[in-house]
């Protein structure tokens, strides 16, 4: 099994190439389970339901409201496109985009640190995942 490094990590927000700005980021993926146990049964049953994705980033801030993650404080609540590649750029590497809903931005400072963000986006719709030609 081969590792790979967060270092050739590749995401972009609205066309935006946010790579250089992060230094952490979560993608989680859940699904509903629904309990459809009816009487006279000693046991419960559950089917899936309805899946749901998040994604979080964060990083250093950058001054730039064009280039930096600024901009995402000025898109909260609107809807969209997202890539991401978790290997990296290159051939035959996995790739996912989708459309994401920008649903939380904060900024937060210490005093004797760098200015640093937070971003939390949920997916809307189906993730499309390929392979990049």
């Amino acid at each position: 099994m081969g590792s790979v490094h967060g270092k050739d990590y590749y995401v972009t927000v609205a066309t935006k190439a946010m790579t250089a700005f992060i230094k952490t980021s979560s993608w989680e993926a859940e699904s509903g389970i629904h309990d459809y146990s009816g009487s006279g049964t000693d046991n419960t049953n559950f089917r899936g339901g309805q899946n749901k994705r998040t994604f979080t980033m964060g990083g250093w801030y950058d001054s730039s409201l064009t280039t930096g993650p600024g901009f995402l404080e000025g898109i909260l609540g609107t809807t969209v496109a997202m890539v991401r590649r978790v290997q990296g750029t290159g051939t035959g590497k996995p790739e996912q985009t989708c459309q994401v809903v920008v649903g939380k931005y904060v900024e937060s400072q210490k005093n004797d640190d760098i200015t640093q963000w937070t971003c939390d986006f949920t997916i809307d719709g189906a993730v499309v995942a390929t392979t990049q030609a």
